[in-house]
């Protein structure tokens, strides 16, 4: 007999936890713990069933999550916000906070997906097929089969088409949208391992004090201190090194939002040229003196990034409006004087 099909919930993080629901609603898998890596999380979820969507309590999908997904071959639940603390309360359980979460996400996408585990178990009766294998197939959107309910499938495709907005992709766009949502994650994940720090930090000095205040000729040894105090500098010096990342990522972040606003006003992404080469884009910025000089004198509209007004990244920079091309047979002449 097939798998049971389950509805995933998972809350990541430094401590991390996963629970599992099947298509009535029951429990049948949470787990908690700290440094739960994402192989340990698809090793519990693949014993305890079939996942068949997977889902967190963000709007915007934890890449994290998203990947859990990808490697079960399951399909994402986004709710339209983010589950509240009063919406957790109510619908979480477990021993703590991370697996309450985990439950409480896991139990909004059963509740939202009634219409679609409906239809699951009228197509496991019709087709006389283990639901697992149904969900599965609606899920992965395979054909249930050649000739089910095709005018039902027809309906479906034009309420999905009616109700979703057209708009024109962006690859550069949505790449950069993608950056910056790491990026948050990686800030949010620094700020949290900084507070874990912190927070051992304020033990470690604490204990300290309670050694320092005892018999110094009976309980206190030297060599216990100076350990002690090793530890908490070189905690202290992590915490130093974690914050400098952290800055770094923010810088980063708010780089990537403000070209993204600048595209989204009309802005233009090009290129920056970092060496010398022969495929040059017909506009194209250089941060090199010495390369733009070079490259202009071959025929290539190059600026330097400080003749315009530009936010720059690592390989692109967004543009207000780039200048008009140059007279580039003067410019050919004179390199040629020149040398």
């Amino acid at each position: 007999m097939s798998k049971k099909p389950l509805i995933i919930g998972v809350d990541p993080g430094s401590t991390s936890a996963v629970a599992g629901i099947d298509l009535e609603g029951e429990l049948e898998l949470l787990e908690s713990g700290k440094n739960f890596p994402p192989h340990e999380i698809i090793e519990k979820i693949i014993e305890a069933g079939k996942p068949v969507v997977v889902t967190s309590d963000k709007c915007k999908m934890p890449s994290k999550v998203d990947k859990i997904a990808s490697s079960m071959g399951a399909e994402t639940y986004v709710p339209d916000e983010d589950l509240d603390q009063e919406k957790k309360s109510e619908l979480g359980r477990g021993d703590n906070s991370h697996e309450k979460d985990a439950v409480a996400s896991a139990i909004n996408a059963y509740n939202n997906m009634q219409r679609e585990i409906r239809k699951i178990e009228k197509y496991s009766e019709k087709l006389e097929e283990d639901r697992a294998v149904i969900a599965d197939r609606y899920f992965s959107d395979k054909p249930l089969r050649p000739d089910d309910d095709e005018d039902e499938r027809k309906e479906e495709a034009i309420e999905v088409k009616e109700s979703e907005p057209q708009r024109d992709r962006d690859p550069e766009k949505e790449r950069m949208e993608a950056k910056i949502e790491n990026l948050e994650e990686q800030v949010n994940e620094l700020k949290s391992e900084i507070g874990e720090m912190e927070a051992e930090n304020d033990r470690l000095r604490g204990k300290l004090e309670k050694v320092k205040e005892k018999d110094r000729q009976e309980v206190l040894k030297e060599q216990e201190i100076t350990k002690r105090e090793a530890k908490i500098k070189d905690k202290d010096n992590r915490i130093d090194e974690l914050e400098e990342n952290l800055k770094q990522a923010e810088i980063r972040e708010e780089q990537y939002r403000k070209a993204i606003e600048k595209l989204f006003n009309g802005g233009e992404l090009i290129e920056i040229v970092t060496h010398r080469t022969d495929e040059v884009p017909d506009r194209s910025l250089t941060r090199s003196e010495e390369l733009q000089e070079e490259l202009e004198a071959q025929g290539f509209d190059i600026r330097h990034v400080e003749e315009v007004e530009a936010v720059e990244m690592e390989r692109y920079a967004v543009v207000e409006e780039f200048p008009k091309a140059k007279n580039f047979r003067k410019v050919i002449d004179e390199y040629r004087e020149s040398r």
